[in-house]
């Protein structure tokens, strides 16, 4: 099919010979380009920097409020803190009960604890140099591992003490002191009668009054409350459980200790603070969105400032195009391939920086990082976009350019 043969044939761009001008037009300002890629590289490292570093500290602060959340459960009588009596295991306290309520699911440790009024201490026999007075608190080998002591000399008792109600004790540290000791394996007087120091620690985990209060074995305790004419200890079930776990564990424990009456006892769970761990991690999100948002808005402005600046300087060149059979649209797409090409190039340049910079300061600071990989590739991309958007002024500019009066300059 033969064309009009007075109707000029219509020029085209093709994409390859598009793309090796642009190049070598940036290649020909080459210092030019790099300081104005600098602004999309500095825009795109700053995004996927911001967003990397986002989610790492997002891990650090859910691990952070993970550890803080409410991870105890105690379960005590109902309308008062005694027992039965001072020398009876409620039935709430046996080894039955407290074995329904270590298989709820959420549970990873829970056990008996009886505390018991101020006794004297002293490392010697009556008539000796006074020493101090303290609380007691009985627990068995799994409300110890609720409490957690951290050990700084000798052990802890296990559950092999607690049965055999063996004469041992665990000092907090400010106790020992006080008492002048300072290693295990000492005798100590309570109610003059003989204890072993077993271990001493100066901190717990959970139960921050075990620190003013003598440890002993369950049993022993209770040997020890059953001879003595005080008042009745205050007895509970410590329940150490999983995070976000509390509430629910608190509703179900006393029907698991005692499901013949349910309602004579009572469960305490502090609240899992999960609206202001929410809170958190929201304005963190925003506030990297915002700065995101700044950072690729800068690098539009560069490139947009640099493309326009720079039609006057190559207004001969637009000429030039122009005379030699260039259309507008071509002009326009011309410069339209070189802000993209330099958007691209300063956002995979960018992308590789903001990389480098979350693994290294998540290194620095001991976090594991957090980077999604498909926010460097959308980095990229988005410094292409932002080329894009930054050469349509400038390249509508450019075919405004007259050829006559650009190659008279």
């Amino acid at each position: 099919m033969s064309g009009d043969p007075a109707r000029p044939a219509r020029r085209r761009i093709r994409a390859r010979d598009l793309f090796t001008e642009a190049a070598l037009s940036l290649l020909a300002h080459a210092g030019r380009s790099a300081l104005t890629a600098a602004g999309v590289v500095l825009g795109c490292a700053a995004l996927v920097a911001s967003m990397g570093l986002s989610a790492t500290l997002s891990r650090q602060v859910s691990d952070s409020f993970d550890i803080g959340r409410a991870t105890q459960v105690v379960v005590r009588r109902a309308g008062d803190t005694g027992g039965p009596g001072a020398g009876a295991v409620p039935l709430w306290q046996r080894p039955a009960a407290l074995e329904r309520l270590r298989r709820l699911n959420g549970v990873d440790a829970a056990g008996a604890r009886m505390t018991l009024p101020e006794r004297p201490l002293a490392r010697t026999l009556p008539g000796g140099k006074p020493g101090a007075r303290a609380r007691i608190a009985g627990v068995d080998a799994g409300a110890l591992a609720v409490v957690g002591p951290r050990l700084v000399r000798g052990r802890a008792f296990d559950a092999f003490h607690d049965r055999a109600g063996a004469p041992v004790v665990l000092l907090p540290a400010g106790l020992a002191q006080a008492l002048e000791i300072d290693r295990a394996g000492v005798a100590v007087f309570v109610d003059d009668r003989p204890f072993t120091v077993l271990g001493v620690f100066d901190d717990v985990a959970r139960e921050p009054a075990t620190l003013a209060s003598v440890v002993m074995p369950f049993r022993t305790a209770q040997s020890l409350a059953g001879g003595s004419s005080a008042a009745p200890p205050e007895r509970d079930v410590l329940a150490r459980v999983r995070p976000g776990a509390a509430r629910p564990i608190g509703n179900q424990a006393p029907l698991a200790l005692l499901p013949e009456a349910v309602e004579g006892l009572e469960s305490a769970a502090p609240p899992d603070p999960l609206t202001l761990r929410r809170e958190v991690e929201g304005s963190v999100t925003a506030l990297v969105l915002v700065a995101s948002l700044i950072a690729l808005a800068v690098g539009t402005f560069s490139i947009a400032t640099a493309a326009t600046a720079g039609i006057a300087a190559r207004a001969a060149e637009i000429g030039l195009r122009r005379a030699v059979g260039a259309r507008p649209g071509h002009v326009f797409v011309q410069l339209l391939a070189e802000t993209t090409l330099l958007g691209a190039v300063g956002g995979i340049v960018g992308s590789a920086v903001g990389v480098v910079a979350v693994v290294a300061v998540a290194l620095g600071n001991g976090w594991a990082p957090v980077l999604d990989l498909r926010t460097a590739v959308l980095a990229a991309a988005g410094g292409a976009v932002t080329g894009l958007v930054a050469g349509l002024l400038p390249g509508w500019r450019a075919t405004r350019v007259q050829p006559v009066v650009a190659l008279r300059r």
